[in-house]
Parts: C-alpha cells; structure tokens; sequence
C-alpha cells in the first residue's frame, strides 16, 4: 500500500505522466526515481513517529486512569493475588520481550535462505593529470587514463549454494536461544509464585497474630480492672497491679508492631499485584493446604533447572558445530547486470546509460590460513561447553540442597503443629473446668480470663506452625513442578 501510494504521488509530481511517459527520457527516470525514494523515506519515518507518540499517548492515558482508578483493595485470596502478579509482573514483561526478540533471531537465520539482490547508482568524475592513451595497472590499482564523467547503474544477485551446514547451523542456533528465553520465562514464573507464596503465608500469619492478639488485649484490659479493684479492696499489691500493666502495654506494642509488619507486606504485595490494600481493614483468604506429597519427586531430570541448563548445553554445542565448519570452503553463485555511460565535459549527459554489461558466475572461497584464529575459537567453545556440564551440576546439587532443607523444615513445622494442637486440647479441657469451679466459686474471674489468654497465645502459635508448614509445602510443590507448554 505505502509503494502503490508512493507511485501515485510520483505521478502526480510529474504531471501525472507516470514511468511510462519518461522512458524516452532518462534524466525523467532519475527524476522519478529520486522522488519516489524520498516519497517512501518520508512515508516510513512518518509512520514510525506517529506509532511512538501513538504509544506514548497510550501510556500517558493508561497512568491517568491508573491513578483515578486507585482504590483500596480490602480483601484478598491468594489465587487471585498470585493471578494478578503474573498479570502485572515486570519480570515477566520483560521475559515476553526477551523472547520476541529471540523470535527475530530465528527470522535473520532463515533470511540466509534466500538470495541477496543489491543495485546501486555510481556518479564519478576523473580527472587525469596526464595524457596518456591506455588504462595502466599499479598493482592492483587500476588507473584510469580519461578525463570525463561518468554514471553507472548495477544490479546484482548473490545466493549461498553450500556452506556445509553453517547456514542451517545458525538456524538451529537461533531456535535454541528462543527456547532458552522460554525456559527462563517459565523459571520466572516459578520465582514469581515461589516470592507470592512466602509473602502471602506471611501476610495471613501476621493477619491472624493481629486479631488473637486484639483478642487477648481485650481480656488482659478486664484483667486488669478486675485487679484494680482488688488493689483498691487491699486484697491484691501494688506490685502485682503493676506486672498487669506492663502485661498490657507489651501486648499493645506486639500489636503496634504487628500491623506495621502487616503493612510493610501489603506493601511488597502492592508492588507484585499494582494494586493499594487498606492495612486497617483487609481481609486475608485462608491458606488451603495442598494435596502434594512433599518426598515423591527425587527426578531432577524433570525440574526447570533441568532443562534450562541442558538447553544451554545444546546451544553451546550447536555453536562449536558451527565454529569448526566455519573455514569450510563455501559455494556460491552470483550475476550482475549494469548500465553505463561517460562524457567528457557534461555530466548530465551521462544520464542515457545505454551500454549495458551482464556477467554470471560462481564463486568457491575457503580461508587457507588465519593465523590459528579458528582454532583457538575451537578450544574456546570446547572449555565453555565443558564448564555447562559443571554448572548444570551445581545448579541440580542447589536444587537438591534447596528441597531438602525445605522438606526438614516441612517436617519440624509439622511436628510443632501436632504438638501445638494437643496443647489446645488441654488448654481448652483447662479451660471448660475453669469455667466450672467458676461457676461454683472454687476460683476467681482472673483465673478464668487467664485461662482464655492462655488459650489464646497457644492458639497464636498453633497457627503460625500451620500455616508456615503450607507455605513450604507449596514451595515445594512449585519447585518440583512446571508446565513444560
């Protein structure tokens, strides 16, 4: 469309006479030429800034309605946090483009199946000093003994007929980089659902420690009214009244404390998801555990790890096969068509061109000698692909450490959650009998209240177990893992 508008406008330029009408005219051709270059020049660099300012407009629109659009988010689940992060993730925007360009790659590598034609346009002017009546060659100089203009107009046409497999070489080169850039986007995503899985465990941990801690704050305060006036009936000392206090202020400052912990994780939550949570007011989903066994995977063959450094190998390799085939001799043909024209005093009347030349060949070129270069590429590409196999081996034994440091840590977590709940099971047995000698007033209010506290703390405890043992349940599910697409 944009060459069809071109030759319309060129037309148009010339009085709406076209090409046809300027073939008995040479000078008309040029003339037709250079503007239909200099239309298709513009028209380009036309489109090309329309389309950045276009983007930059998008842009500026989109953060306009980003900031309008700004509203506190107040409750969350950890499905739809982990679905908006990978929405708005840099990292993965990134990764997307990482692998667009990989893709162009593979376009340029297979631009080397196809002919290359070149023309070109040769104005000259040559002056010689001295009169002398034939062409005379300085080594490889050619020296030429007219004073005149010249112009010359070429064409030609150039393809690869063999090169002994380095053209598909780079191919297949091209292809594994694409395939790498993929990997690492699902590596990535990995890392991504890995850090939301920490941080969301975190913020429902903290969530829950806040409100038992509000709970427990709400029954030390009646506690301490109780003890007051016992101070006051002279039936409790100064010093116990006191102990209560200082109970009550440690317990408001856990809960200050608490909810600036909370706060700072909406915050690097915020920055994961793009979106503003109200600290004061959010409710957090509950952290289902998963039904995945934490010891079944033992094949590190199937981990992304696994196959991102196995990627890189085949890569490597693909570039020593390509390096030892490079001063492989290299077929190929080529033909030429050119127009040409001199005069002695006017350049103008070079513009006819009506001699014409036409050559076709073909060409063998192989590097007889370059003083070992190829061959310390060899040894280079050799040392780096032995130094992959090493990687891959550190990259699986970290892996390893990483799951077995994960599984102990599963394993203990598990433990102390068993254990937590059979302390609430006898602190809540305590807790039903307290109540009954209350009720027959073998003890006090404060012993009842006490023993709600006490619950409560267990209870804190219990849930901070629970919910770290899912946490690394998940990662371990996420580290074992990935969809291969």
């Amino acid at each position: 469309l944009k060459v069809y508008l071109c030759y319309i406008f060129c037309s148009i330029s010339l009085g709406g006479r076209g090409v046809s009408s300027c073939q008995s005219n040479m000078f008309g051709r040029y003339k037709f030429a250079v503007i239909f270059i200099l239309c298709l020049f513009t028209f380009n660099s036309g489109l090309a800034i329309e389309e950045v300012n276009f983007d930059a407009n998008k842009a500026e629109v989109q953060s306009e309605e980003n900031t309008k659009n700004a509203v506190l988010v107040t409750s969350i689940s950890f499905d739809e946090v982990l679905s908006k992060a990978k929405e708005h993730s840099f990292a993965l925007k990134m990764a997307d483009f990482d692998t667009f360009i990989a893709k162009t790659g593979i376009k340029a590598a297979r631009a080397e199946y196809f002919p290359k034609l070149n023309a070109g346009v040769n104005a000259e002017y040559n002056k010689n000093f001295n009169d002398i009546l034939m062409s005379t060659y300085v080594g490889d100089t050619y020296i030429n003994p007219y004073t005149r203009f010249q112009s010359l107009f070429g064409i030609s046409l150039s393809y690869n007929i063999f090169d002994f497999g380095v053209r598909r070489g780079y191919l297949d080169l091209a292809k594994e980089d694409t395939h790498i850039r993929e990997l690492l986007k699902q590596e990535q995503i990995q890392e991504l659902e890995l850090n939301i899985t920490d941080l969301y465990g975190k913020i429902l941990i903290t969530k829950k420690q806040l409100e038992l801690n509000e709970k427990i704050l709400v029954l030390s305060e009646k506690n301490l009214e109780m003890k007051k006036r016992l101070y006051n009936a002279k039936e409790y000392s100064k010093f116990e009244l006191n102990s209560q206090t200082v109970e009550n202020k440690k317990i408001a400052r856990k809960i200050y404390d608490l909810k600036s912990m909370l706060a700072e994780y909406l915050n690097y939550l915020a920055f994961y998801t793009g979106e503003e949570y109200s600290v004061s007011n959010i409710n957090v989903g509950e952290f289902s555990r998963p039904n995945y066994p934490p010891d079944e995977f033992i094949d590190y063959t199937k981990s992304i790890t696994w196959d991102i450094q196995t990627a890189a190998i085949a890569k490597k390799e693909q570039e020593l096969k390509i390096v030892k085939r490079t001063n492989f001799p290299k077929v190929s043909m080529y033909s030429r068509y050119n127009l040409y024209d001199s005069h002695k005093t006017n350049y103008f009347k070079t513009l006819g061109i009506e001699p014409s030349n036409y050559s076709v060949g073909a060409s063998i070129n192989m590097p007889v000698f370059d003083g070992l270069k190829n061959s310390a590429d060899i040894d280079k590409a050799k040392l780096e692909l032995e130094k992959l196999y090493v990687e891959r081996d550190k990259s699986i034994a970290e892996l390893k450490n990483k799951l077995a440091t994960l599984r102990t840590n599963y394993s203990y977590m598990v433990e102390q959650t068993e254990n937590s709940k059979q302390i609430l099971k006898e602190l809540k047995e305590n807790d039903i009998n307290t109540n009954r000698l209350l009720a027959k007033g073998l003890v006090s209010p404060i012993d009842s209240v006490q023993s709600q506290i006490d619950l409560l703390e267990e209870k804190i405890e219990y849930e901070k177990n629970e919910l770290t043992a899912i946490s690394i349940l998940r990662a371990i599910q996420i580290l074992t893992t990935y969809d291969k697409g």
